[in-house]
């Protein structure tokens, strides 16, 4: 349901998104932007790059690194930052997803309305109309669905809101880039799928030679010492 409401979006953006620009705030969120290669992004969360995983290897390369603010800061008082954290996924090594949750007590009341209008200065004018003008009711439904929508050229970013459990998130989306890093994450798994059954033959002819060697080794044994 999830990936038919993306491209629903994704169908009206199309439609209506102007030409992109260079200055274009789209892709980017805090201090990163779709396309940075990784050690860029690294180096401005101030994260080591082992933090960074490999969640998909064939027939390329995938990548995740979650980020979470610091709470707080020795020896001063801060204002709560309602960033929960970021998911950010790389493609042949450059950032081609950010997936935003906000932290559940900083969104707590707020209406679509108020969300889109958070983000109207930095976005422009949402695509998608905010109908929700009271505080979301608790629905008992995993599924997040768009509340908010922009979009140019090149990249997309979503505003969404997931009932249960109550959350707020919002996506920003290399278009060409995540294509073909689903693209490439379909064919590794039809990969994986394909030479499933091999792995399993070899597997089970491997186990099945090491208990005959086991036994080869207490033949011997026992055949040395072995006296009637």
């Amino acid at each position: 349901m999830t990936r038919v409401l993306l491209l629903t979006v994704v169908c009206a953006a199309s439609l209506v998104r102007p030409v992109a620009s260079a200055e274009s705030p789209l892709s980017r969120y805090r201090d990163v932007s779709l396309g940075d290669p990784v050690q860029v992004v690294v180096d401005r969360l101030h994260v080591p790059l082992s933090d960074v995983k490999v969640v998909h290897d064939r027939p390329t390369v995938v990548q995740q690194l979650t980020w979470r603010p610091h709470r707080s800061v020795s020896g001063a008082t801060v204002e709560p930052d309602p960033l929960a954290e970021m998911v950010l996924t790389f493609h042949l090594g450059r950032l081609a997803r950010i997936a935003v949750s906000y932290d559940r007590a900083r969104t707590a009341g707020l209406t679509d309305a108020d969300l889109n209008e958070a983000l109207t200065s930095t976005y422009g004018t949402s695509m998608l109309l905010s109908r929700r003008t009271t505080p979301a009711l608790l629905i008992e439904s995993s599924e997040p669905a768009p509340i908010g929508s922009w979009g140019d050229a090149d990249t997309l970013v979503v505003l969404w809101r997931q009932s249960y459990p109550d959350r707020v998130r919002l996506t920003l989306t290399s278009v060409v880039d995540d294509l073909a890093m689903q693209a490439a994450i379909a064919d590794g798994v039809r990969l994986e799928t394909s030479e499933a059954p091999g792995r399993d033959l070899a597997r089970r002819n491997a186990e099945a030679a090491a208990v005959l060697a086991r036994a080869e080794v207490v033949r011997r044994d026992n055949k040395a010492t072995f006296k009637p």
